[in-house]
């Protein structure tokens, strides 16, 4: 090389939270080549690596049906410490039930293609 540097940009990190370990490897397997990939089976272990980690990450891909800590729950502890400021959320879900939408919206999560 003649000098030039070469900028090695960091893969921005997504968080990927459901309690289907086949959705969570489709999704990875989908975003891993453009993304970092990192996976929570439910959202209570989301919520531990979030304490600690929050500023890593700039998307958090949340189920809403998920056993322990729900993706509303997970969603209501980040809004109450105003994590969402560092990152962004998108719910992902196969009930796509108008309540359902309109309580993910009104908890601050970003509209997906598949919501009304």
């Amino acid at each position: 090389m003649t000098g030039e540097r070469l900028k090695i940009m960091d893969k921005q990190k997504i968080l990927i939270v459901d309690d289907s370990e086949i959705n969570r490897a489709l999704l990875a397997d989908i975003l891993e080549d453009q993304y970092e990939v990192v996976e929570a089976d439910n959202g209570a272990a989301a919520v531990a690596l979030l304490s600690q980690h929050r500023m890593d990450f700039s998307l958090l891909l949340l189920d809403i049906m998920m056993p322990e800590m729900d993706g509303f729950e997970v969603l209501s502890y980040i809004n109450r410490y105003h994590w969402n400021d560092t990152f962004a959320v998108i719910m992902i879900s196969a009930d796509d039930s108008p309540a359902n939408i309109r309580r993910a919206y009104d908890l601050g999560a970003l509209p997906g293609r598949n919501l009304k």
